[in-house]
């Protein structure tokens, strides 16, 4: 679990508008493709609610010491979805988080099927063309080093759409400032009954 300083604390509520708490014990996870906000927008979520933040892939790299890239390289595909399935699922069943995961980890039916049944499915949804504005610099990206960028992540949405369809909630995050898609995600949740404000911005 990651641990935020005062200052990031800071930084990401001013990107909140409002004080909320969260009325389910379920984890909240977040899934879409590279770029579409899951870390960025992960982070201030958690802060907005009081839970700790969880990265998959992070804590896959942390404990194989390890890049993702690199365990795809050693071992395959098939090794590295079996690790980020114990470790998405070892944290929906530990206590309430809001969890980022990897872009192919919801298309995993067995990892889906986890998510579906203990938590809580957020897509955060872009256009190609501002998925690739959004990451900028694709050098650390080696997937999107095969080719074109736009047409791998166009290719990839097309492909991943049927599972991502699947997620509970659907937010539309496309070039928006951190603070709208903040507000979108937490009024979808509120509308939902999973989150409640307790106070909004413009009260103080």
């Amino acid at each position: 679990m990651l641990t935020f300083t005062p200052e990031q604390r800071r930084r990401f509520a001013a990107d909140i508008d409002g004080e909320y708490q969260p009325k389910t014990k379920k984890p909240i996870v977040l899934v879409g493709l590279m770029g579409s906000g899951k870390t960025a927008l992960g982070k201030r979520l958690a802060v907005a609610l009081g839970l700790s933040f969880v990265d998959s892939d992070t804590i896959i790299e942390k404990k194989s010491g390890l890049l993702i890239r690199n365990i795809f390289e050693i071992s395959g595909e098939a090794k590295f979805r079996e690790m980020e399935h114990k470790t998405i699922l070892s944290n929906l069943k530990s206590s309430p988080v809001i969890l980022s995961t990897g872009g192919g980890a919801f298309c995993n039916p067995k990892t889906r099927a986890a998510i579906k049944t203990h938590a809580i499915s957020v897509w955060l949804d872009a256009k190609p063309t501002d998925l690739l504005h959004r990451i900028g610099n694709t050098s650390s990206r080696p997937l999107l080093n095969a080719g074109d960028p736009l047409q791998i992540l166009s290719d990839l949405r097309q492909q991943r759409m049927a599972d991502y369809q699947q997620a509970e909630l659907h937010v539309k995050t496309g070039r928006h400032s951190l603070r709208l898609s903040m507000k979108k995600i937490l009024n979808i949740l509120e509308q939902n009954s999973y989150i409640e404000a307790v106070s909004d911005k413009n009260d103080k």
